[in-house]
């Protein structure tokens, strides 16, 4: 992340929480199908899981930083790397705000800053995950045998399970009530802290987990959602004490990384119609507003009997 190079640097208002080129994975000549409010309609990825400055860095108080080192930093049992990592990203992404009020065109490259820094972060880690997207693509998981790649995809994961419209919104709601701490302004930031903080944990615990591709060739096709990453040990109602991470990854393949020493409940051999439908029903379950498919068909079992497009 540095400062534009330019005051005139466009700002990245539309911001996805969801990866445009993942989504594209279902889409055919350009069109995808959405389900929304119980609607079912075609479109294309630009207009799916968007939201203005969704990632924009707001101005910060003392106690906002305070809270984060509170949270995610100062704690005890953290791994030093993780702490380190923590601390320079912190630094990183607040620094700008110590120059305000200078000069009205530095405000202005830092006001491009603070939208562009997190969007931009995010398609750094996108653009480090896409080689091993495309592999997985063409069936092929050998990079999990690699160290550094493993790292990537854990990290990739962590990301997209933690940046999305629904974990924002449930987070910032079950604090404020349980702990009557207000995250809004700081999530964006924390978002990611909690991301590398769980991509860690993944990573430790590695060798204890495999990392399957799972193979649809039943007559139903995978869908995914605004949560795409969802933890099949989640009952959407506790915090859960395991991970099970599912990621489909087109209408015919899906990533599967069970829990540490545990078989995967799936396989490509004994895939059924029935299985795929479940799992479909826990990506509906988890998601915040919008669902995806391919096809029509897929989706119009979610939607409301009046749905028409």
């Amino acid at each position: 992340m540095t400062l534009p190079s330019r005051p005139d640097e466009a700002k990245k208002r539309r911001q996805h929480h969801v990866w445009q080129k993942y989504l594209k994975s279902w889409s055919t000549e350009g069109q995808l199908y959405c389900l929304m409010d119980g609607r079912i309609f075609p479109t294309g990825t630009t207009n799916l899981a968007v939201e203005r400055c969704f990632y924009k860095i707001g101005e910060l108080t003392a106690a906002d930083i305070a809270l984060i080192k509170f949270l995610l930093i100062d704690v005890k049992g953290l791994h030093p790397l993780t702490k380190k990592n923590h601390d320079n990203f912190l630094k990183l992404v607040t620094a700008p705000a110590f120059f305000e009020g200078s000069a009205t065109e530095l405000d202005e490259f830092i006001d491009v800053f603070r939208t562009n820094a997190l969007e931009d972060y995010h398609m750094g880690i996108e653009a480090s995950f896409l080689p091993l997207l495309k592999h997985a693509l063409n069936k092929d998981i050998s990079f999990y045998s690699n160290e550094k790649s493993c790292i990537t995809l854990f990290h990739y994961l962590a990301s997209q399970h933690m940046r999305t419209k629904g974990i924002k919104v449930k987070t910032i709601e079950v604090l404020n009530r349980k702990c009557g701490l207000d995250v809004s302004r700081v999530w964006p930031i924390m978002s990611h802290m909690f991301a590398t903080n769980i991509g860690m944990g993944v990573y430790l615990e590695r060798k204890s987990r495999r990392l399957v591709l799972l193979e649809n060739t039943t007559d139903l096709a995978f869908i995914t959602g605004d949560q795409p990453v969802i933890n099949l040990h989640s009952d959407g109602k506790k915090p859960p004490a395991t991970l099970s991470w599912y990621y489909p990854i087109s209408p015919f393949l899906a990533l599967l990384l069970p829990e540490v020493n545990e078989d995967p409940a799936i396989s490509t051999e004994s895939l059924t119609s029935a299985q795929v439908g479940d799992l479909n029903a826990r990506i509906v379950a988890a998601s915040h507003s919008q669902v995806f498919a391919q096809s029509r068909s897929s989706l119009e079992p979610y939607a409301s009997p009046t749905s028409s497009v």
